[in-house]
């Protein structure tokens, strides 16, 4: 499989396959509640004639493989090689008709130890001593099936919730903020950044409180923070929304900087830190 022949792939196919299905169809434009993120009013679109995605939300858009690094946090040769030996097929996905569903229910939070899933943290690099620091085993339901993913808990009460196959979430959604008491906030957009950056550096825990978007639709709430800490370092991803948030926070205020040039030509940290092997 090469970029060429990925970018063929049907998109509305492939996402019915992923268990998404479209809200409305006006001509070309077939609008889907967003898989990256949750929402009630649908503001992720495809395009049937140029069989591309844009999502409103976010302001970023793309191909099929765009869409798979995106949605899966991975790396262009990942995504080719998964879609040859088809991986990403929707029968290795538990059966959720969205991604992110108001009818997820927590049903307990403990500390991560189920096999499968510290096996997804070694694959991503993380070890399971860093990872209990700030997340957690979660176990809730959704449409009467019972599901587990890693955790981490959002200022609203709510859980971002990750594990092998997909990426979901409990309502309500909102940033997760660790505050250890510091003058300093490190930002990531996701868990496994912020993981990944703790694994480089233990020693951030002692020195600057960690703040979690888990979703750029929540990138305005930086806002709120310029004040309460004399640093600010973004570590977001280098795709377009990411860097058009940290260009638009480095411009305006002093104590926001970016650090994010170390894992330039990668899409985030995470992707960048597994292959420091």
């Amino acid at each position: 499989m090469n970029c060429q022949k990925a970018k063929k792939i049907d998109m509305v196919s492939y996402l019915k396959k992923l268990g998404f299905e479209p809200q409305k169809t006006r001509g070309y434009d077939k609008w889907y509640i967003s898989p990256f993120r949750g929402e009630k009013i649908a503001s992720f679109k495809i395009n049937t004639n140029k069989n591309c995605w844009y999502d409103y939300g976010t302001g970023s858009r793309g191909t099929i493989i765009d869409f798979l690094q995106k949605f899966y946090r991975c790396s262009i040769s990942e995504v080719l090689q998964k879609l040859s030996s088809d991986t990403f097929s929707f029968h290795q996905q538990p059966s959720f008709k969205h991604i992110y569903d108001t009818k997820i229910n927590i049903t307990s939070v403990i500390d991560i130890q189920h096999l499968g899933l510290i096996a997804y943290l070694n694959q991503r690099r993380i070890p399971l001593k860093i990872a209990r620091k700030i997340c957690k085993e979660v176990h809730y339901s959704n449409h009467s099936k019972e599901y587990f993913s890693i955790g981490v808990e959002n200022i609203s009460g709510g859980y971002d919730l990750r594990n092998k196959y997909f990426k979901s979430g409990s309502s309500p959604k909102d940033i997760s903020l660790i505050q250890n008491g510091h003058n300093s906030l490190v930002v990531t957009e996701g868990m496994f950044d912020m993981l990944s950056l703790i694994s480089l550096d233990s020693s951030i825990l002692q020195k600057a409180d960690l703040l979690i978007l888990n979703s750029c639709s929540f990138a305005s709430k930086l806002n709120a923070y310029a004040d309460k800490y004399n640093t600010i370092n973004l570590y977001l991803d280098q795709d377009e929304t990411g860097r058009t948030i940290t260009e638009k926070f480095v411009t305006k205020e002093l104590n926001y900087h970016d650090c994010s040039s170390f894992y330039q030509g990668y899409n985030d940290l995470n992707e960048w830190w597994v292959e420091q092997k």
